[in-house]
């Protein structure tokens, strides 16, 4: 492709548009390689029990049912990107200098990619999220509990939602809601696709893993809270005032130790996951003294990305050694 083709990025300059340069664009688009979005799905695999692994497709199902969990995060990433491009928050967040933010991660601005580029790649993902959706169910001979396919339908609907469509992050708790639940969402619907059935460990599991993502997002949203208040993005951050916003974040983690001793009081869960999980509420009892305690929110949110990857390895020792 030629360069002089290329649209200007926000800073002015023509962005590189060789072909290896656009998919690269792209890959950062979809957010694909933030392994965090397929925590749910590992845990949904480890806490599946040997039967259900020896059913006819199961192992395909579970790379159907990955392959649709990546394609509901590139398209949800890249509507949001698109809305946040045309409403100018991400210019105003996204600014090159700040704590862990590199300009190339947001290729609209970037110039890397543009808008229409990015809304067929929407489209197109959107349909492979679909298509291999229901590929996965096919493999198991859609024997499967109806609940499942209404939870993976819901994920993939609401998620896009986000931004686009009902907007739930522009309308009050709907940003810190619709992510825990999808999060949790995520988790359940290959586990009871494959499994046939719920289970206390799984619920619990799922919740922890929804609850760990808004910890991160309430403490990350912030830094952004100018920038999302002037396009009327109403997260907890925008509309509530610091000391509601503090007792949040103390309730967030009252929650979180109430989930895991739930989660560690299953019989079928061993002893020693209580020190599996001890580093990730350290972690998170630190984002209490670094942002409530000390306004320091930048530290508090690199100590819930820190607590979110621990405590996945935390979750999941204890659910691969479950008897």
């Amino acid at each position: 492709m030629s360069t002089e083709a290329g649209p200007r990025s926000a800073r002015g300059h023509r962005p590189d548009r060789s072909a290896g340069s656009v998919a690269r664009a792209f890959v950062r688009l979809s957010k694909v390689t933030v392994y965090q979005h397929f925590f749910p799905w590992a845990l949904a695999f480890a806490l599946l029990s040997g039967e259900a692994l020896d059913r006819s497709g199961a192992v395909l199902a579970l790379v159907w049912f990955l392959i649709a969990s990546a394609a509901i995060v590139a398209c949800t990433s890249a509507v949001d990107d698109v809305i946040g491009y045309g409403n100018g928050s991400d210019a105003a967040n996204y600014q090159e200098g700040d704590l862990g933010r590199d300009i190339r991660r947001k290729p609209l601005l970037s110039g890397a990619v543009t808008v229409r580029e990015a809304k067929v790649f929407a489209v197109a993902t959107a349909a492979v999220a679909l298509v291999t959706g229901a590929a996965g169910f096919t493999a198991l001979g859609w024997d499967v509990p109806v609940e499942s396919v209404l939870v993976f339908v819901a994920v993939a609907v609401c998620s896009v939602q986000y931004s686009g469509g009902f907007k739930f992050s522009f309308r009050t708790g709907g940003s810190e809601t619709m992510l825990g639940l999808v999060t949790a969402g995520g988790l359940v619907f290959p586990y009871v696709a494959l499994e046939r059935a719920w289970s206390t460990a799984a619920v619990l599991e799922a919740l922890i893993m929804g609850l760990w993502l808004v910890m991160v997002i309430s403490y990350s949203n912030v830094n952004d809270k100018e920038g999302d208040a002037a396009v009327g993005r109403k997260t907890l951050a925008v509309v509530s005032g610091p000391r509601v916003f503090k007792g949040a974040m103390v309730a967030f983690f009252v929650a979180d130790v109430a989930l895991l001793a739930a989660l560690l009081a299953v019989p079928a869960m061993p002893w020693w996951g209580a020190l599996t999980l001890l580093p990730a509420v350290a972690l998170h009892a630190s984002q209490l003294w670094f942002g409530v305690g000390h306004d320091n929110w930048l530290k508090a949110r690199l100590c819930g990305f820190i607590a979110y990857d621990l405590g996945f390895l935390g979750l999941l020792a204890p659910t691969l050694g479950m008897s």
